[in-house]
This record gives C-alpha cells, structure tokens and sequence, in this order.
C-alpha cells in the first residue's frame, strides 16, 4: 500500500524507533540527517564510558576567603548524587507552572547544580548577570516567581530594604538560602514581612556539595536541616578528635558519596582535609539537637581569642543586623598584645541615618556576655567585601585593620 497515497494530507511520515526506511516512510535518523546534512548532530554523540566514582566532571574552585582557591576535583558520581539529592529534598519548584529566581554565579557549586537540576526537570529559570535590586524585586513581580534561590547578604536586603514595600512579591512562596549562615533572626522577619511559611536554609560546600537540607514540610527555623541521602554525618571535637552528642559544638565533618575526589594538584592539601580514617574536615563550627536536626555556629578559623575565651563573629553579627541603621555588618578579631584578639566591627549603615559607635557599641553590650563585647571599636565602611557566593572574606577585613 501507498500510504502517502491513501493519506494525502501527511507530507511525511517519520518511524521513530527504526533505524532504516521503510518504502515511503523515513527513519529518524534519516530525516535529522536530511534536515542538517553539514553538521553532526548532537543526538549521534557517544558518551564516554569512564570510571563515574574516579574520573572528575568538574575541577571547581574553592571559595578561598580564607586565602588562595583550590581546584576542587568532582567526580561524576559527586555531581549524580547532588542532583538528585536536590531534587529530593524540594530545591528546585516541582508545582507545574512554577518559576525560580537565580542570580548565585554558574562558577560556584550552589548555582551550577541547581540550575543543571532546574533544567533537567524543565523549570523555567529567571537569572541576571549581575544583581540590581530593583530590577530584582521587579522581575519578582513581572515574572510571578514562586521560588527564591539566595545568599544571606541578599535575604538581609530583603529583610532591611524600603523598596521592598513597592512591589507585590505576594507570588513567592519559598526561599532557599545557603553559601553562608543566616541568622535565625533574619529568617523570622522575611516570613513575616513577605508572608512565606518556608524559609529553608541549607548548607553545604564546593568540596562535598550539598550535604544537610530541610525537606519540604520539615521546617524548624534557623536549621540548616539534616544529613541528605547517601551520606553520613558527624560532630568532632578539634582538639582531641572525640566524636560528641547532641547539642554539644564541634567541627562538622562529613563522609559519603558527594564528598571531593581530592584538590587537584596539592597533595598535602588534600591530605589536611580529611582525618586519617576518611572524614572531611569542613572547618565550621555546628551541633545538632535531639531531632538531628543541624545548626552552624560559625568557622573554626574566625573565633575571636579573647582572654582565652572564644568569640563567635557570627553571633554579634546577627544580634548587630537587628539594629534597624545597621545596613550590613562583619566581625573581626583586631590583635592586641595583652588580651590576644578584641572582638571589632565593620558596619556599613543606612544611608541618612545618624550612627555613632558608643551606639552601636551599647546596643550590643547588654545582649552579650562581657567578653563579647566590642572592645576593638567600630569602624563605618562602603561596603563589606564579600565572595560572588556571599561570604564574607575576612581576609580583606583583616587587611583594612592595617591601614
């Protein structure tokens, strides 16, 4: 039989699961090759058959704010487990019809697995080269962006920011947030101020990916959530590498399937992050609760040293960006010969507003304990010097206190 005969109308007619014609009817390969005869398609392409648990797919740099960056080396089986760890636990919308918001740079780990997830369960993605927050709140409103992907610096923004009241951001209803911590407080006033129940915080790093999440309908504020799948999960104490309980701080450290081959080319890098039986050493300060639910405290390297007792940056940084002046804040330890280090802060406040240090040093005094205090003084800066990722790079701050 004839079949473009008795079917008059069809122009061609295309088998889709044979390799060959058949009479009048072409095969797929036949018809791609026809309709593109000067190039190779992509669907001929033979993927590699490679060792997915040893050959990198990515050499990534460290976020270095701590000093020079690092090539951290991802096998394929690393980047495998985080997309489907972020699928799993809800980092990307799975409503039909929802849209995201993405302004975290495709260099960083943060931004390039959510995005490759984002496209491959095909959700529409809204991103920027370069952040300006009103072309932010208003793509928000334009676009009916239902998810939020951000770091702290931008939550804090939104927590903090007048213009937030002259847009309708009634569409979003999560908000994820990682690279840094977040403080408990500045979630609390985003869900009140945007009226989103979910703000989820999550945490993880270049070297082992995603690795602690809160899934959707799990929330407990100021948790960065618990271990994902596939991977374990442990509390150390630095100096005599005890294992410790709940609600005890110590080092969080972290085996499993989307931990870093190595860096590339420093072997003795390599060999400092991991303890002698495996563990990579993240170098932030955490504990979980009862529920194993987990909370960041700070860096081990950024504890202050006062007196010998130790100073968390993070925490005078929270309870400093309550102050409604204060714009954006960083904490440091300023050298002193007699007491080791001074706790000082680095404060950029809000434009046309009168701020004195004795006023922000008050304000902090009495919510603190006496050796948390900012006896390194106060000093007003522009802008505090942060990584495309939004961390803080103490490094630059600590460069500022010589000038």
């Amino acid at each position: 039989m004839d079949l473009k005969n008795e079917l008059s109308f069809i122009k061609k007619i295309i088998i889709i699961d044979n390799k060959e014609n058949i009479t009048d009817a072409e095969s797929m390969d036949y018809f791609i090759d026809s309709c593109l005869p000067s190039s190779d398609p992509l669907y001929r392409f033979d993927v590699v058959d490679v060792d997915i648990d040893n050959h990198p797919a990515f050499i990534m740099s460290s976020s270095g704010t701590a000093g020079l960056p690092k090539g951290v080396m991802l096998t394929h089986r690393n980047v495998l487990v985080t997309i489907s760890n972020i699928y799993e636990i809800g980092l990307i919308p799975k409503e039909k019809g929802s849209s995201k918001f993405m302004i975290l740079p495709f260099f960083h780990a943060y931004g390039l697995f959510t995005t490759l997830t984002d496209i491959y369960h095909l959700r529409r993605i809204v991103f920027f080269k370069k952040f300006e927050e009103n072309l932010f709140l208003r793509s928000i409103e334009k676009y009916r962006i239902t998810m939020l992907t951000l770091v702290p610096p931008i939550m804090v923004l939104l927590a903090k920011s007048p213009l937030v009241d002259k847009y309708d951001l009634s569409s979003v209803k999560y908000i994820n947030c990682a690279a840094a911590s977040l403080s408990r407080e500045t979630e609390e006033i985003l869900k009140r101020r945007l009226k989103v129940n979910f703000i989820r915080q999550v945490y993880g790093l270049t070297e082992v990916n995603l690795v602690l999440g809160i899934p959707l309908g799990a929330e407990k504020s100021g948790s960065v959530g618990k271990v994902v799948s596939y991977m374990s999960c442990k509390i150390r104490d630095p100096k005599s590498g005890k294992s410790l309980g709940p609600n005890q701080i110590g080092e969080l450290c972290f085996k499993g399937a989307t931990v870093m081959k190595s860096y590339y080319g420093n072997q003795e890098a390599t060999r400092k992050a991991f303890t002698s039986d495996g563990w990579f050493l993240t170098g932030d300060l955490a504990y979980y609760d009862e529920e194993e639910f987990f909370f960041i405290v700070g860096r081990l390297k950024d504890l202050i040293k006062y007196k010998g007792f130790q100073v968390s940056p993070q925490e005078l940084e929270a309870i400093l960006l309550r102050n409604p002046k204060i714009k954006d804040v960083a904490v440091v330890g300023l050298p002193d010969e007699e007491s080791g280090e001074l706790p000082l802060a680095f404060v950029v406040k809000n434009s046309d507003v009168d701020l004195t240090e004795d006023e922000i040093k008050d304000f902090l005094a009495d919510k603190v304990s006496y050796h948390k205090k900012l006896r390194g003084g106060v000093r007003f800066i522009q802008e505090i010097p942060k990584s495309a990722s939004g961390k803080i790079l103490k490094g630059k701050l600590s460069e500022l206190l010589n000038k």
